[in-house]
């Protein structure tokens, strides 16, 4: 997180502005994840402090997203609502698939999950109001990362997967890239700048 945020700020219009400040916050907390949840061996309230940061993390993109993007009563979640059916169905579908292992960690988890989707469906209603570059970089990146985090659960909570370290990291590191490529493919365009 460290790298992508430094090949971010060089890569930026200086000075930098609120949404690509904004874009570091969301980074910092999700360092502040991987520190918790990288620790081994990790005490048990480490996993909690590692839900919350990434919790601050989507709570910071789904801030960036709204931004400049219509609101959902005009964007294309409003035509498109079947969006909103499958991912929230995926979402419910695996907590309901974990809850008899979760205990204590079922109302977090629960209460991530639905920032999880609300982030994705935030990314996917960006839909017309940004490039096409940017739109799907960033979506690709969000669902990415639910992937990531659906198989840090599954591993967490269910049953090990094999190899779960090398997909785990793959998935979230090309999820991160992703969404920070293309929110900067959009706030470095000229109908970006106002947000600069």
């Amino acid at each position: 997180m460290i790298s992508l945020a430094l090949w971010y700020w060089y890569n930026m219009p200086k000075p930098l502005g609120s949404i690509s400040r904004l874009i570091l916050v969301a980074l910092f907390f999700s360092m502040c994840g991987d520190v918790f949840l990288m620790i081994t061996p990790r005490p048990h309230n480490f996993f909690l402090y590692g839900l919350l940061s990434f919790l601050l993390a989507h709570i910071t993109y789904i801030v960036i997203y709204r931004t400049g993007s219509p609101p959902v009563t005009r964007g294309i979640l409003r035509q498109q609502w079947w969006w909103a059916l499958l991912l929230f169905g995926f979402g419910a579908g695996l907590v309901a698939f974990l809850a008899p292992h979760l205990s204590h960690m079922l109302l977090p988890v629960t209460v991530y999950a639905t920032v999880l989707v609300f982030m994705a469906l935030f990314a996917i209603n960006r839909y017309g109001s940004v490039s096409g570059h940017s739109f799907t970089r960033v979506v690709a990146g969000a669902l990415i990362f639910m992937l990531s985090d659906s198989m840090i659960a599954i591993n967490a909570f269910y049953q090990p997967i094999p190899l779960a370290r090398l997909w785990i990291l793959t998935t979230y590191c090309l999820a991160q890239w992703l969404i920070v490529w293309g929110l900067m493919e959009h706030h470095r365009l000229p109908q970006g700048s106002a947000l600069l």
